[in-house]
Order: structure tokens, then sequence, then C-alpha cells
């Protein structure tokens, strides 16, 4: 493309994509530098587009910057999350923490709810592991994680 087909492009849909662009990053900030870089490609461009197809092509080009932010953003947090991975401390030994989570257990009364927590916690089994070791349905299960978690919770808490 030659640079006056480029500065007419900016002049005439520099506004309509920063609009479309803050419609889909909520960002102002975002949705402006998300709009350089879309002229920038514009202007990488070898073929000639035509005038009619110039603003669906720009958004096309502004959608998918955007679309390689999010991902970008979602590998980056994912990243981040990993280095948040709680570390611990080893001067507490095994059987400390043993105790500990029988203790919370036992808080659970109902036997049943007891055994199906162990496995998940404990053994980390998947609720459809679990469902087919106690024989039991995968709702059952949810259900009775859910109950004896919050079994443990009212103890705890109060």
């Amino acid at each position: 493309m030659n640079s006056a087909t480029i500065n007419n492009a900016y002049v005439n849909y520099k506004s309509d994509i920063t609009r479309y662009l803050s419609h889909i990053v909520k960002q102002p900030q975002d949705a402006e530098d998300l709009t350089q870089e879309c002229f920038i490609r514009l202007m990488n461009v070898h073929a000639d587009i035509p005038e009619d197809r110039l603003l669906y092509y720009l958004k096309k080009i502004a959608y998918n910057l955007a679309l390689d932010t999010f991902r970008k953003r979602t590998r980056t947090m994912k990243r981040d999350s990993r280095l948040d991975v709680p570390t611990y401390h080893y001067d507490i030994s095994e059987l400390e923490i043993t105790e500990s989570v029988n203790d919370l257990f036992s808080v659970v009364s109902n036997t049943e709810h007891r055994k199906i927590l162990e496995l998940r916690v404990i053994h980390g089994y998947s609720i459809r592991e679990t469902a087919q070791l106690v024989n039991r349905s995968e709702g059952m299960i949810k259900s009775s994680v859910f109950h004896a978690v919050n079994r443990i919770r009212a103890k705890v808490i109060s």
C-alpha cells in the first residue's frame, strides 16, 4: 500500500478502529496501542485492498491483535500463578501434618463422607474415580465432599 492510502485510512478509520477495540479490550489505553499496531500492520501489507473493504480489513487486523493480547495475558497469568505456588516448611514433620489432617477429618461424623473426602483430598482420586471406588454416582461424591467441607469449616471457624 502507498503512504497516501495509509494516511487516508488513518484519518478516516482511526476513531472507528479505536472504538471497536475499546468494546473488545475495555481499556482505553490498550485500545489506543492496538489501534496504532493495527495501522503499522496495514503499512506492511503488500497487496492493494479496495477502499470499500478497508474498514473490514482493519477490523479483522484489530480483532486478531486483541485476541493475541488476551492470549498473551492468559499465558502470563498462568505462568505467574505457577510462580505463586506456596512453599512448605520442611521443619514440620510428616507426622504432624498427618495428625492435623486427621483432626480435621474427625470433625466429619458421617463415615461415608469422611471416606470420600479422604479419597479425594489425601489420595488425590478424581470425582469419577472416587465414584467408581465407592460405587456411588458422581453427583453423590460432589455432594458428600461439599457437606464434609462445610462441616469442617463450621467447626474450624466457630
